[in-house]
């Protein structure tokens, strides 16, 4: 009989996984650790740099070789979102912790 509940992680969602535990522990670790602004808010502001350049080459490119670079634009979208939850997570903190 054939298990249709077996779950199979392949690499690319391990990398997704991998990468939006790092950014989220990097971006509370900077957020707690930094007193400057600028460095609270480094990871994001790269993460926006590197949406802008992959959505420009996913539009120049053509073929296969675009829908590359979409996936790696959708990545940092999504790992934008995951420096917003960990500035909402030391904001929380922060406000208990006063």
């Amino acid at each position: 009989m054939n298990n249709t509940y077996s779950f199979e992680l392949d690499y690319t969602t391990l990398v997704v996984f991998i990468s939006v535990i790092v950014t989220l522990l990097l971006q509370i670790l900077l957020c707690f650790k930094s007193k400057k602004m600028w460095v609270k808010i480094l990871p994001a502001m790269l993460l926006v740099l590197s949406a802008i350049v992959f959505s420009i080459c996913s539009a120049r490119i053509g073929g296969w070789d675009a829908f590359g670079y979409l996936f790696f634009a959708f990545l940092s979208l999504g790992l934008i979102i995951v420096c917003g939850i960990g500035w909402i997570i030391w904001a929380i903190v922060r406000k208990r912790n006063k």
